[in-house]
């Protein structure tokens, strides 16, 4: 019995602790998390162009359009903008790393 409720307890702390981390993330919008990205995008030095050979659709944090995945006019997403969706196929930032070839 006496292992029972350590373990009851341990579940407890582990799942407040969770809940704890996870409820001011609760009330965040995508709008929310737009507003932060212009930050991200600021400390990322975000750019509409590509440097060179790097560009947004040859980065492992690329997210393609699942809709359109090859279409150059679509919109993507970002591993590293959450819940920013305007990420360009030929944009950069200094977030750019290589997929393997």
């Amino acid at each position: 019995m006496e292992n029972g409720i350590k373990h009851s307890r341990r579940q407890l702390l582990k799942m407040g602790t969770i809940a704890i981390v996870a409820a001011p993330m609760a009330g965040f919008t995508t709008s929310a998390f737009a507003k932060k990205n212009t930050a991200v995008r600021t400390a990322l030095h975000f750019q509409e162009h590509p440097n060179g050979e790097k560009q947004c659709n040859r980065c492992m944090n690329f997210i393609p359009n699942k809709d359109k995945p090859t279409d150059p006019g679509a919109v993507h997403g970002c591993k590293l903008y959450p819940g920013d969706d305007e990420i360009c196929p030929t944009c950069y930032c200094n977030g750019f790393v290589a997929k393997p070839k």
